[in-house]
């Protein structure tokens, strides 16, 4: 378990739907890793988790099994958060009290630990914040539970129950979940799907673990009314739950959830282009233009063009780049294929925090406003530098001492086999392959600030391949599947989602159908933005909000008092959409934003 908690210690917390992280840093993080052997504890105050409560229940395998069928009794441990921190204490008197369940829906990313009931950029801003004020002010009770995604986490289905006709073992404490140490899943992925998934939240809330926390504290009301929380791909997962099930689950919550599955999702790079000249987060046409320029000037360079040359780097232009960027191996590395050279500008020399854009944070770097900053600062200190080098330079300050490694193929080995340090980010992987695509690519037609024409599809198509032996045409079949399923931006569900959500539970209640109670919450600098429901796109009836300047649902982080006043209202609109479908009075003015 030592690598599981150096794993933890280096994973973005900030991220739910990754990041595209440049291949290089990826690839510098795994050598880090595989170099780094000592014990990493972590620093975690017990008093803070003391009310949260870590346990398990047994979830079936495949919810569209038919009951003859032999799967249809196999089951893998799931685990969930618990915490009553937000009922009140029987003792106090009062026997009946107005009660709700609030759920953060788990996915991708890195594994869920009990602080995401206590603070977490999952679910903190707006649950656990509602759930604070409903209790404080309006005297609910509210439960709060989180459940991680199957196969993330310690939620995997081991290869012991996917290879056999019996039901998951049932631990001895029931506090143990997927073994890393013992069983690696043999990268069997067959019963991953967000289909799956979303009958998981489904049975869980309708579990009798569930309704033992409802009966063994003070909320007698016996009509306790769900409602799912998520921020990304968990976002997409409670907006599809309160779609498909709209008796069981009241109302939903769905933070940047970008539901128009896309399998070449070139706008997410659009976007950050626009980004990086965004005057409103410290963007600006200057930043925007040297950094287009300079990845121009080093596709002309490697592909034999005039590039602006300097004197102290020899005429040989590969050369000149490897060296100019501190290319691990040098030209070798990137004379050995085309796929290393768009390793090396496809996804941008320099990272664009467009995604996770904080603007009060303190490295260096970290965000547009410092980003563009320096670099413009550059031009300004020496106005004949070429934009290319300037580049360079910025570059030079993210690499530190570190050469940059542009290896393709040792990308694609370490993902092509299991181990416990990439399984979460394999779940993820297999999900693109087989469900969503979300390709960002950076396309010769495009807007993309990068190497234009140095990402497409048929890279990313060609690591499905290879990690999991998924046929290009067989992705995107997949893709436009999801697209159907699901209903998109207009959220109309196929016939066959809502036969599966008839077989599994009984007949659907109709009569809510016509208020969908679904809130989707956007921020206008976050690229996925372009694939979400939002005033600009999908159906005419949904409640939207677009939150001014900022990045992936950061209004679920940590409340700070560095949080403008955009991401303040964002939250205030959250709280009193959600507190109206749950029949209490409006707590702040609505957010005039909301559309």
């Amino acid at each position: 378990m030592k690598l599981l908690l150096i794993l933890a210690l280096l994973a973005d917390q900030a991220r739910a739907l990754p990041t595209p992280r440049r291949i290089p840093e990826i690839l510098a993080e795994i050598k880090q890793r595989r170099h780094r052997t000592e014990t990493v504890e972590l620093q975690a105050s017990p008093e803070e988790y003391d009310d949260v409560q870590t346990l398990f229940l047994d979830q079936r395998l495949d919810h569209f099994s038919k009951s003859d069928d032999p799967k249809a009794s196999m089951t893998f441990r799931q685990r969930y958060f618990y915490t009553g921190r937000y009922v009140h204490d029987e003792t106090e008197g009062q026997t009946t009290r107005q009660t709700a369940a609030f759920l953060c829906v788990g996915g991708e990313g890195p594994s869920l630990k009990p602080s995401v009931l206590v603070d977490s950029v999952h679910c903190t801003g707006d649950m656990i914040g509602l759930a604070a004020k409903l209790f404080n002010e309006h005297n609910w009770d509210i439960h709060m539970f989180a459940l991680e995604h199957r196969y993330y986490g310690e939620s995997v289905p081991s290869s012991v129950v996917l290879a056999s006709n019996v039901g998951a073992s049932t631990p001895d404490d029931n506090t143990t979940g997927y073994d890393y140490d013992n069983d690696l899943m043999n990268g069997d992925f067959t019963y991953l799907s967000s289909r799956q998934a979303i009958h998981d939240v489904i049975e869980f809330v309708q579990s009798p673990e569930v309704s033992k926390h409802m009966s063994s504290l003070s909320s007698t009301n016996i009509n306790v009314q769900w409602i799912t929380f998520g921020g990304s791909y968990p976002g997409m997962l409670s907006a599809w739950s309160r779609l498909l099930f709209p008796d069981i689950i009241h109302g939903a919550v769905a933070n940047s959830a970008p539901v128009q599955a896309e399998l070449d999702f070139r706008e997410y790079y659009d976007r950050v282009a626009l980004d990086l000249a965004d005057e409103a987060v410290g963007g600006s046409e200057e930043c925007r233009r040297i950094f287009v320029e300079g990845h121009a000037q080093i596709v002309a360079a490697l592909e034999g063009g005039p590039f602006p040359k300097h004197e102290d780097v020899g005429d040989d232009p590969v050369e000149y780049v490897a060296t100019l960027f501190n290319i691990c191996d040098g030209a070798e590395a990137l004379l050995e294929s085309r796929r290393n050279i768009e390793v090396l500008i496809g996804d941008g020399i320099l990272r664009v925090p467009a995604q996770e854009n904080d603007p009060s944070c303190e490295k260096e770097l970290c965000n547009i406003q410092k980003l563009c900053d320096a670099i413009t600062g550059e031009r300004q200190a020496e106005p004949n530098k070429s934009s290319m080098e300037i580049l360079a330079k910025i570059n030079g300050i993210e690499l530190g001492n570190e050469c940059s490694n542009v290896d393709w193929t040792l990308y694609v080995d370490y993902f092509s086999t299991p181990t416990p340090e990439n399984a979460n980010d394999r779940s993820w992987m297999y999900q693109t392959c087989t469900e969503f695509g979300f390709y960002q690519t950076c396309q010769i037609d495009s807007q993309c600030p990068y190497g234009k024409g140095y990402h497409d599809v048929d890279r990313d198509l060609e690591l499905c391949q290879k990690v999991f032996g998924i046929d290009p045409a067989d992705v995107a079949t997949s893709v436009q599947s999801t697209l159907e399923y699901y209903g998109g931006w207009e959220l109309t569900p196929s016939a066959e989602a809502m036969d599966n959500a008839n077989s599994s539970s009984g007949p659907r209640l109709v009569s809510d159908q016509g208020e969908q109670r679904i809130l989707f919450a956007n921020g206008d600098v976050d690229p996925w933005t372009e694939l979400a429901v939002s005033g600009a796109r999908g159906a005419t009836n949904q409640l939207t909000v677009t939150v001014p300047g900022a990045s992936h649902h950061f209004w679920t982080h940590k409340v700070q008092d560095t949080d403008g006043a955009a991401i303040e209202a964002a939250r205030k609109g959250i709280y009193n959409t959600v507190s109206s479908w749950l029949g209490v009075g409006a707590t702040y003015p609505l957010y005039t934003a909301m559309e």
